[in-house]
């Protein structure tokens, strides 16, 4: 797999700092978080708690993560998330940790955020690298390598030509930015690579894909079944 591994990436750059209690009520933010938050300002992160800042599927993995880290009290690992502004998609790479012992009622976290928009979106939003986890460490790996991507409720499993790996971010956002010449939403559940599809399975109406370097047969859903065919040249 020709990725990168983030951490590495990420010892050259300045995190946003961001330290809350343990009813999420934040007490300092630095200045390279203030920057990553051009939009906002100092008195709206202050006057909410973080979970205010999260929506939805977003909120509740905030605060899974945040009991995870509370049960072991260490730091968890890292966490990607989409945020959407009036200028540009922001996607930042999340850490958590406790900075004193989480028994006490005024102790303190640590949320360090990284902006890393740059190194896996380029200006027109598209997908450069997608970040995966393997293990403990998230890597970066090339679009044409992906074979296809499965939805995991808000996340994703994304199958390469070296394995099958978490990602942190839905299908629909990685639909969205990754070359819609070369993916193909064959179902609510797939997003297939078209390069990968190595053999096209018609069985009354019923249509099935094998994929390269997959043992897997993909079901193309109905209401898509025509636009694939044609996409591909069968029809």
């Amino acid at each position: 797999m020709h990725n990168h591994n983030l951490p590495n990436l990420l010892e050259r750059m300045d995190p946003g700092i961001v330290l809350f209690d343990n009813d999420f009520r934040v007490s300092y933010v630095n200045q390279a978080l203030m920057h990553i938050f051009a939009e906002t300002s100092r008195e709206e992160i202050f006057d909410q708690s973080l979970l205010q800042m999260h929506s939805g599927p977003s909120r509740a993995k905030f605060e899974e993560i945040f009991s995870l880290m509370k049960d072991s009290s260490r730091q968890v690992s890292f966490s990607i998330k989409r945020m959407s502004g009036s200028q540009r998609d922001l996607f930042l790479l999340l850490k958590l940790m406790p900075l004193l012992d989480t028994s006490l009622t005024n102790s303190l976290h640590c949320c360090l955020v990284y902006d890393i928009t740059g190194l896996i979106a380029n200006p027109q939003r598209r997908f450069i690298k997608v970040p995966v986890t393997a293990g403990s460490e998230i890597h970066l790996i090339d679009p044409e390598e992906i074979v296809f991507i499965k939805a995991e409720n808000v996340y994703s499993q994304v199958a390469t030509t070296d394995g099958e790996f978490f990602c942190d971010l839905s299908l629909g956002v990685l639909e969205a930015g990754l070359n819609q010449e070369r993916f193909f939403r064959i179902h609510r559940s797939y997003l297939v690579n078209l390069d990968r599809v190595q053999k096209v399975i018609r069985e009354g109406n019923a249509v099935t894909l094998l994929m390269a370097d997959s043992d897997n047969r993909l079901p193309v859903s109905r209401n898509r079944a025509k636009d694939f065919l044609v996409r591909v040249g069968l029809k």
